[in-house]
């Protein structure tokens, strides 16, 4: 899947050169690492950071919105939020909300219950 100007913007001119993003593209987007960690995932020009349950309402108190998508008929939902577009541009904002994707993506995986 070749790249497309919006994640060449991403990675060129918002994430820090500090931050050693790659990227893997999957299901028509692509996932973002930072040092091995899944911190965010971009589809159709849109930026999704990674979050919680617990942090749905930092998020979305912030003008973010719970990525979403249709499978087999039904909505589901995926603890990824988006990054509103003046967040992006605003880089102090940007690395606060960065710090929490990065802070949701170094978490140890929780054990499923048996």
């Amino acid at each position: 899947m070749k790249s497309t100007p919006f994640l060449e913007y991403l990675l060129g001119d918002v994430f820090e050169e500090s931050l050693h993003v790659s990227t893997r593209a999957m299901m028509g987007g692509y996932t973002l690492y930072a040092d091995g960690k899944v911190f965010a995932i971009v589809g159709d020009d849109q930026l999704w950071f990674k979050g919680s349950n617990e942090l749905a309402e930092w998020y979305l108190s912030r003008g973010s919105r719970k990525f979403s998508y249709t499978k087999e008929g039904k909505e589901q939902g995926m603890n990824y939020f988006l990054v509103p577009e003046e967040i992006i541009e605003d880089k102090k904002k940007l690395n606060e909300w960065l710090d929490t994707a990065l802070s949701v993506a170094t978490l140890p995986k929780k054990k499923s219950k048996s």
